[in-house]
């Protein structure tokens, strides 16, 4: 073969590089077309696919832990923040003082957190990838399903359990994140309640 290309002159040589990479392009694009199936939305996300796995461990309202025990962070939300830790005061001998007369109230972070537990923790579940499979913190992110077919991103956010945060190329879903918080918004659930 390269002595064929050595006897090509140099203008010749270029045009059957040129043709042989636009084959090996045309080959590697080619599979996308002829298997979508969805039209052009299959095209845009030709990248999504979703496989099923067993969540252990739900450490705050947009984190999950699988059994292999990789972390997954929810598309299209964003939790509010760990729950606030409660003021401790002292007296003058470094002991804690506990103030008897006010009684515990759970914090709208941990009730989204239990929500989210509750929601997810010990259930097997499928997980979308949408176009980009890491978000810029470097997590792996995820849609998440669960067996009756709800997705748990929508369900906390129309619970008002997260904040709604949609970054491009991700936007597979916008819509259906988008109708979530706009109910959660009009009902007023959880932080939108104030």
């Amino acid at each position: 073969m390269f002595l064929r290309l050595n006897l090509l002159s140099p203008h010749s040589r270029i045009n059957y590089m040129l043709m042989r990479l636009y084959l090996v392009l045309v080959c590697l694009w080619m599979p996308s077309l002829v298997f979508a199936q969805d039209g052009t939305e299959e095209l845009f996300h030709s990248t999504s696919k979703q496989e099923e796995a067993l969540i252990v461990k739900v450490p705050s309202a947009d984190i999950i832990i699988l059994e292999n025990g990789q972390r997954i962070k929810l598309l299209g939300v964003e939790s509010f923040g760990p729950p606030p830790r409660p003021i401790v005061k002292y007296d003058e001998k470094g002991k804690p003082i506990e103030d008897k007369e006010i009684l515990p109230t759970i914090s709208l972070e941990e009730q989204a957190i239990v929500f989210a537990q509750n929601l997810m923790e010990g259930k097997k579940i499928k997980l979308e990838y949408d176009v980009d499979s890491r978000d810029q913190k470097g997590f792996k992110t995820a849609y998440v399903y669960l067996s009756d077919g709800r997705m748990a991103n929508v369900e906390l956010l129309r619970q008002g359990f997260v904040r709604l945060k949609i970054r491009p190329p991700n936007v597979k879903h916008e819509n259906l994140l988008e109708q979530a918080y706009q109910e959660a918004r009009k009902e007023q659930r959880g932080f939108l309640s104030y």
